[in-house]
């Protein structure tokens, strides 16, 4: 499995080959991290439900996969920034696994905390970014540097306590995501393009 260095690496590499960075305004990037977000909460929201068994197979490659798409977009967002993820995403290699989010109403209780915690995190970074032009690449006046790192980090604290929970190693479902990115989004057809892949696959009919 990457490190978070080589991940972080992988993807900068994966923009520029595909000439992406002039998308990858911080505001644009907390946009689409809030909108993963939803979609993870989406996902996990049927487990809380009473005498809820654990998650059938697909269900939970769709909660990795959004898990995978919640860090990616947080990790790009840190490095657009110049913000060091290090501290925050540290207790993502040592996941202890396991999970299948069979639990306790008390255990599941927790679960709905997390979410919480995660969807009001990145309701604060987006605070950040409002009123400001989409693809402005400066910081807003009125948040300093050690707040915004202070922002981020409670995104990632929420993101590794729904993870740990459900037994999903952060960053190892960012990197399958990459790499499922690396194929739906290939360079002959995505450079210099914002288009979802699902646009992009008509035109190689």
């Amino acid at each position: 499995m990457s490190t978070l260095e080589d991940l972080i690496s992988s993807q900068r590499r994966f923009v520029r080959a595909r000439d992406w960075e002039q998308f990858h305004s911080p505001k644009n990037l907390a946009m689409a991290l809030g909108g993963e977000v939803g979609e993870l909460c989406l996902e996990i929201a049927p487990m809380f439900g009473e005498d809820v068994p654990p998650l059938p197979a697909k269900a939970r490659a769709s909660v990795h996969h959004e898990v995978g798409d919640v860090t990616l977009y947080l990790l790009r967002l840190y490095d657009v920034l110049h913000v060091d993820p290090t501290d925050a995403f540290i207790r993502s290699q040592v996941l202890s696994g396991g999970g299948d989010g069979s639990a306790t109403p008390k255990m599941r209780g927790s679960l709905a905390q997390a979410v919480c915690q995660l969807s009001g995190s990145v309701g604060m970074v987006l605070e950040v970014f409002q009123w400001q032009e989409s693809g402005s690449a400066a910081l807003p006046s009125r948040v300093d540097g050690r707040e915004l790192e202070r922002r981020l980090h409670g995104v990632s604290g929420s993101l590794w306590a729904i993870a740990e929970f459900l037994g999903i190693d952060v960053l190892a479902a960012a990197e399958a995501k990459l790499a499922a990115n690396e194929l739906r989004y290939p360079v002959s057809l995505s450079r210099g393009s914002s288009r979802k892949y699902t646009e992009l696959m008509g035109e190689d009919e």
